[in-house]
């Protein structure tokens, strides 16, 4: 019986969630914070049919790409499953993952993949950081949950000073200031369970205090105090539904419901409930790729399937004749409108709804792009958005994503479609994690 032994592992990968993968008399066993390379003493953990999972014992041979975490916390957080990977050497373990995945699950193998591009200095790059809010040690804590608990790692441990490594500095600063009112609040007003912080390029900084439903007191004086930290120019409250129900309710305690941000010569408005790229430092690396595997010579007719808040539309729409986009949350298409009018973008249409039923109806009526840009959730495309970009004729897809397994699948069913992969560009838009951008050029060869 493999479980509660103590085995030696010699670590040959890492997986999705950054963990180092060995095998153990034929069993792939899981190992957070290893290096591939090293040998190591392993407590077995969990076993299940497929796999194992163990507990890092001791390096008995250590990687020379190991390193020192910058943050103390980081072993305990989860948030940053590479930290004590050096950064070189991040970047090529995850581009050697987009391959696999590209030869695994979309059966291309040899994929035309390029290096991930890096950051030269990737620390305090996010725009955007959720804080968890608990009662620490008589005070309040911000920080994150351990992995696979609700055990919170308060931020406020950390020697470095920051409460996150990897959060703007700004956002550090707010964070502490949100903290200490909070600590100072009066009898009766309610702690939220989370604190979601954003920042624009203007510099611009938003506060979310986000409740669950009746627990959300004294909301309105937490606003108005927080109101009054410097480059604060919205508080918002969030209010979840609770139990099973997704979602909630968005409320303006002070300020404006939206900050601005700067991209590239385009302005661009976002609101709480909006999705934007979390770092900006490679948020323009990574549009400039996509903008260039787009072509475009000035006339072509552009889709943008899941375009969020306009971002990509607008930008490629200085070079497009016309563009449409597709998204389904109403106030992130809201904000695409306000955003196109911001910028005299007058060749920009946006289109509100499910992007697989509101595509393929436009499709279905004579609609013609030349080039689709397809920027899905995690979870990827849903097939009748590929089925409608191969009926539409469209000569060129190029596909932003931040999960290299499904757009493999999705490149495996766009290549039953008639269409080829061509060049494969990973983007690290998050550093000392296991997540990457990948931007992806697919031309029709067929049909």
């Amino acid at each position: 019986m493999l479980e509660d032994k103590q085995v030696i592992v010699e670590i040959t990968g890492i997986n999705h969630d950054g963990e180092g993968v060995g095998r153990v008399g034929g069993a792939v066993v899981f190992v957070p914070g290893t290096v591939p390379g090293e040998r190591v003493a392993v407590q077995i953990s969990e076993l299940r049919r497929n796999y194992a999972r163990g507990v890092l014992l001791q390096i008995l041979t250590p990687s020379q790409h190991r390193e020192e975490p910058a943050c103390g916390l980081s072993a305990q957080c989860g948030g940053c499953s590479l930290q004590h990977v050096a950064y070189k050497e991040q970047l090529r373990l995850k581009t050697e993952l987009v391959r696999q995945n590209l030869a695994r699950i979309g059966g291309v193998a040899g994929a035309n993949v390029r290096e991930m591009i890096g950051m030269e200095d990737p620390r305090h790059y996010r725009n955007n950081v959720r804080f968890k809010v608990r009662r620490h040690s008589g005070g309040v804590a911000l920080g994150f949950f351990a992995p696979e608990s609700h055990r919170l790692v308060a931020g406020m441990e950390n020697d470095g000073g920051d409460l996150c490594l990897l959060a703007h500095r700004e956002l550090n600063r707010v964070a502490t200031a949100v903290r200490e009112i909070l600590e100072n609040s009066p009898a009766g007003v309610d702690l939220p369970a989370e604190v979601m912080l954003r920042r624009g390029g203007t510099g611009e900084i938003m506060v979310v205090l986000v409740g669950n439903k009746g627990e959300a007191r004294g909301f309105n004086h937490l606003g108005l105090r927080i109101a009054g930290i410097p480059r604060v120019v919205s508080v918002m409250a969030l209010t979840r539904a609770g139990g099973k129900k997704p979602g909630g309710r968005y409320k303006v305690l002070a300020g404006r419901d939206y900050i601005l941000d700067e991209l590239d010569g385009l302005v661009f408005r976002i609101s709480a409930a909006s999705f934007y790229q979390v770092n900006p430092r490679q948020t323009g690396v990574l549009y400039r790729q996509a903008l260039e595997y787009c072509a475009l010579r000035g006339g072509e007719e552009v889709a943008d399937a899941y375009c969020g808040v306009g971002t990509i539309t607008l930008y490629v729409a200085r070079y497009a004749g016309a563009v449409r986009g597709y998204e389904v949350v109403p106030r992130a298409v809201e904000d695409a409108r306000a955003n196109a009018a911001l910028n005299g973008a007058n060749n920009v249409r946006f289109f509100r709804g499910a992007v697989e039923r509101v595509l393929p109806e436009h499709v279905a009526v004579g609609y013609r792009p030349d080039v689709v840009l397809l920027d899905p959730p995690r979870a990827g495309c849903r097939p009748e958005v590929l089925d409608a970009v191969a009926r539409s004729g469209a000569r060129r897809v190029v596909y932003v994503s931040c999960n290299p397994a499904t757009l493999a699948r999705d490149i495996g069913r766009l290549a039953r479609l008639g269409y080829e992969l061509q060049e494969v560009q990973p983007v690290d838009m998050f550093p000392h994690t296991s997540h990457c951008e990948v931007v992806a050029r697919i031309e029709r060869v067929k049909g």
